[in-house]
C-alpha cells in the first residue's frame, strides 16, 4: 500500500521509488529498531547534519565544545549527532517514510522547500511565542524569512553568506587598475576584466574573470537585470527564464567567454586547477564566505600568494543591486517525540554561545546581527560582506521543491551557449519548456 505521505506529496513517491534500494542501508545506519515506549531518565535528541569524519580539526573541536556546553547546561538531554555526508536530503526523506527520522535536522536554504513543502517540519512559532528568552529581532530579517511561510516559521537561521566578488589585489596592482568600488556597474566590471586579461605571444596568461555553469554563480546576473528563472509563485519558467531581461543577462555573462574572451571556458578553468584564482591565473571570481578559511590556510603553499592580496567587493550593479545568499539552521522534524527538548537544542544552537563558537570557524556569517558585528573585524573582508547583506535574496530552492532539477537544466543551457551550440534565446527557451514539464505546467 502506498504510504499516505506519498499520496499527499507526490515528490515522496518519486524519492521512494528511486531510492528504495538504499533503504536497507539507511535503516542499518540510523536505526529502524523498535523504539522503547518507556521514557528514559535522560531524553536523547537525534540531530542530523551533513558533516562527518572529514571535517577539519578546528571544526571537530568547536563541535565538541558546543556539545559539552549543551550537556552541561541541559543535564536531562543527551544529543546524538548523526552525520550524513552523502545524499543528505534523499536519506532524510527516506527516514521520514520509515518513521525513523531524527528529531532535529540542519536545514539548508537551497533544499528547504523539499522539507517545508512536504509537511515534514514543525512550525516553531508556538515555541517562540511561549519562550520569554527568544527574541527574533536579533536575526537579519532577510535571513530569518527564508524558512517562513506566512505566519509559520520552520527553522531558525544559524549562519549564512551572500555571494560576492573576490579579486586578486596583486593582479590589479600589476595591471595598474584601481580596485573595484562598491558602486561599480556591469560596464565597469567588463572594462576591468578586459584590463586584467593578459596575453603574451597570442596566449592568455591571466584571465580577468572566472565563469561557471553552476546556476548560483550566474542567477544573480539575471536578477540584477530585472529577470528571473521562475514566476513569482515558482510555478513556471516560460516567460521568465526566456524573458528579454534574462536573455540579455545570460548573453552578457556568456560573452565574457565567447566574445570578449576575458574568462576561460569551463574546461579551461578545470585544466587551470582549483587554485587558479590564488595562483593568479584568474583575477576575479564569485564565491561565498566559506572560501575565507581556505584563503587564509593556503598562504605559504602557493608561490607569491598572500592572504592580504585577497580583496572582496559586492557584485557589479545592473538595473538592480542584488545577490543570492545561502543559509542553514536547525529545524524540528514533525515526527519528533520530544518537541520541548528539541526546541531547547534549536534555541541553544542559534543562541549567542553557539553563534560565537561557530563564527570562530570563519566559514559563514552569524545570522545573529549582534554576533556578526562582534566578528566584523576578524579580517579586512568582513565589513564588505556585512555591507552587502542588505542586497541578499534567498535561493529558489527554499521555495520550490523541484529546484535541483531546475538548476540541472539551467546548467545544461549555459553549457550549450558557452560551447556555441545555441544562442541564449534558443538555450533558455528550450530550458524554460523543460522546466515547465518538470513543474507540471499544463
Amino acid at each position: 500500500m502506498m504510504h499516505p505521505i506519498c499520496r499527499s506529496y507526490p515528490l515522496f513517491a518519486v524519492i521512494a521509488r528511486i531510492l528504495a534500494p538504499a533503504f536497507i542501508a539507511v535503516c542499518l545506519m540510523y536505526g529502524c529498531a523498535h523504539r522503547d515506549a518507556k521514557a528514559p531518565k535522560v531524553v536523547t535528541i537525534r540531530v542530523a547534519d551533513w558533516g562527518g569524519a572529514s571535517a577539519d580539526e578546528n571544526s571537530n573541536r568547536i563541535n565538541k565544545e558546543l556539545l559539552d556546553e549543551f550537556h552541561r547546561t541541559h543535564p536531562g538531554i543527551r544529543i546524538q549527532m548523526e552525520h550524513i555526508p552523502d545524499a543528505y536530503v534523499q536519506k532524510l526523506l527516506l527516514m521520514v517514510l520509515a518513521h525513523t527520522e531524527p528529531d532535529v535536522i540542519v536545514l539548508d536554504a537551497s533544499s528547504a522547500a523539499m522539507f517545508i513543502n512536504n509537511n515534514t517540519l514543525r512550525d516553531l512559532t508556538p515555541f517562540i511565542e511561549s519562550d520569554p528568552e527568544m527574541d527574533l529581532s536579533v536575526f537579519y530579517p532577510n535571513v530569518l524569512n527564508i524558512a517562513r511561510r506566512g505566519k509559520a516559521l520552520y527553522a531558525l537561521p544559524g549562519d549564512f553568506t551572500p555571494m560576492m566578488m573576490y579579486y586578486n589585489k596583486a593582479a590589479f596592482r600589476r595591471a595598474g587598475v584601481p580596485y573595484p568600488r562598491e558602486d561599480w556597474t556591469w560596464n565597469d566590471f567588463l572594462a576591468t576584466a578586459k584590463q586584467l586579461t593578459i596575453r603574451k605571444n597570442g596566449r592568455v596568461t591571466q584571465y580577468g574573470m572566472e565563469v561557471t555553469n553552476w546556476m548560483p554563480g550566474w542567477i544573480t546576473w539575471i536578477w540584477q537585470n530585472g529577470g528571473d528563472v521562475l514566476s513569482p509563485d515558482g510555478k513556471k519558467a516560460t516567460g521568465y527564464l526566456n524573458s528579454k531581461a534574462s536573455i540579455e543577462a545570460v548573453r552578457f555573462y556568456t560573452d565574457l567567454v565567447t566574445k570578449h574572451k576575458v574568462a576561460p571556458t569551463v574546461s579551461q578553468a578545470q585544466a587551470l586547477g582549483s587554485e587558479n584564482f590564488l595562483a593568479g591565473a584568474t583575477a576575479m571570481t564569485v564565491s561565498g564566505h566559506w572560501m575565507i578559511p581556505h584563503f587564509i590556510a593556503t598562504e605559504g603553499s602557493i608561490p607569491g600568494y598572500k592572504f592580504s592580496d585577497v580583496g572582496v567587493v559586492g557584485l557589479p550593479k545592473g538595473k538592480h543591486r542584488v545577490t543570492v545568499q545561502y543559509e542553514s539552521g536547525p529545524a524540528m522534524m514533525k515526527g519528533t517525540r520530544h518537541p520541548r527538548e528539541a526546541w531547547e537544542y534549536i534555541k541553544f544552537r542559534t543562541g549567542p554561545f553557539s553563534q560565537r563558537k561557530i563564527s570562530e570557524q570563519g566559514l559563514a556569517i552569524s545570522a545573529n546581527r549582534h554576533i556578526a558585528d562582534e566578528f566584523g573585524d576578524r579580517s579586512p573582508l568582513e565589513p564588505v560582506f556585512l555591507e552587502n547583506i542588505q542586497y541578499a535574496r534567498g535561493p529558489w530552492g527554499a521555495q520550490v521543491e523541484m529546484y535541483a532539477l531546475v538548476e540541472d537544466i539551467g546548467r545544461e543551457a549555459i553549457d550549450e551557449v558557452l560551447l556555441g551550440r545555441a544562442t541564449p534565446e534558443e538555450a533558455l527557451t528550450r530550458a524554460a519548456h523543460r522546466i515547465d514539464i518538470q513543474l507540471g505546467v499544463q
